[in-house]
C-alpha cells in the first residue's frame, strides 16, 4: 500500500523537479483534483502539465493525520509563484485511494505570512 508521505513525495518531486513522471504512476486515469477554496477542478492530465510549471515549487512540513487502504488526510506546506509574485500556503489534503492510485485529491489551501 503507498502511504500518504509516499503520495504527498511523489507531489513534491514533479513540482521540485519539473517532472510528471513522478506523478503519473499515482494518479488513478479518472483522477479528480480539487481545490476547494478557489472552487476549481483539474482532470489528471492537467495535473500532470500544472506540476511541469513554475506555479509550485514544493511542498514540505507533511503531517498525516489519517492513512488507510482507501483514503489519507493531512496537512503540508506549499510555496511558488504565480502571476501576483512569491506565494506560500498551509494546505489541508484529503485523497480517495484505490490500490495505489490516487482517485479524488482535496486541497485546501491558506495563506502564509513571512
Amino acid at each position: 500500500m503507498t502511504t500518504a508521505t509516499e503520495f504527498l513525495d511523489a507531489f513534491n518531486n514533479a513540482f521540485s523537479n519539473k517532472d510528471k513522471s513522478y506523478l503519473d504512476p499515482v494518479l488513478a486515469n479518472n483522477c479528480m483534483i480539487h481545490f476547494t477554496g478557489l472552487n476549481e477542478t483539474m482532470t489528471r492530465q492537467e495535473c500532470l502539465d500544472w506540476s511541469e510549471t513554475d506555479f509550485c515549487a514544493g511542498m514540505d512540513n507533511y503531517v498525516i493525520v489519517h492513512d488507510t487502504a482507501d483514503s489519507i488526510a493531512g496537512t503540508h506546506t506549499a510555496w511558488g509563484t504565480s502571476e501576483d509574485g512569491d506565494w506560500k500556503s498551509k494546505c489541508f489534503i484529503f485523497a480517495k485511494k484505490t490500490g495505489d492510485k490516487i482517485t479524488d485529491w482535496y486541497v485546501h489551501a491558506r495563506p502564509l505570512d513571512d
